[in-house]
């Protein structure tokens, strides 16, 4: 499960960013997870209630994941498209394209912190 080494880098990411007194009034961390990253976000809940039980510091630290759309842009003529379906068409001319612009990613996006 590699969702666990993820939470583990994420958590990491954050303590090089802030400084410990920062962590300590930080109050929910917000992730954007695209449909073809490879992240399945329920295993990624369970993994980050598993980093608890070794990190405890950071059990009121809420969780929330927003998985994002699939998009292509045309590379002929550079309209963007939601892909449904997995069908890498686009909508205006109708050819196929691989030039995904969104949905691989795993960004973190937003920190909430106590004021």
């Amino acid at each position: 499960m590699h969702e666990t080494s993820i939470v583990n880098s994420i958590m990491r990411t954050l303590e090089m960013e802030f400084e410990q007194e920062k962590l300590n009034k930080m109050k929910a961390i917000h992730l954007k997870v695209g449909i073809l990253s490879n992240i399945e976000p329920r295993l990624l809940h369970n993994a980050y209630s598993a980093y608890h039980i070794t990190n405890p510091g950071y059990h009121r630290v809420a969780l929330h994941i927003e998985s994002t759309k699939l998009k292509i842009q045309c590379e002929v003529c550079n309209h963007i498209t939601d892909v449904k379906n997995y069908r890498f068409i686009c909508d205006n001319c109708e050819r196929p394209s691989k030039n995904v612009i969104q949905g691989e990613e795993m960004l973190i996006h937003k920190v909430e912190f106590d004021d």
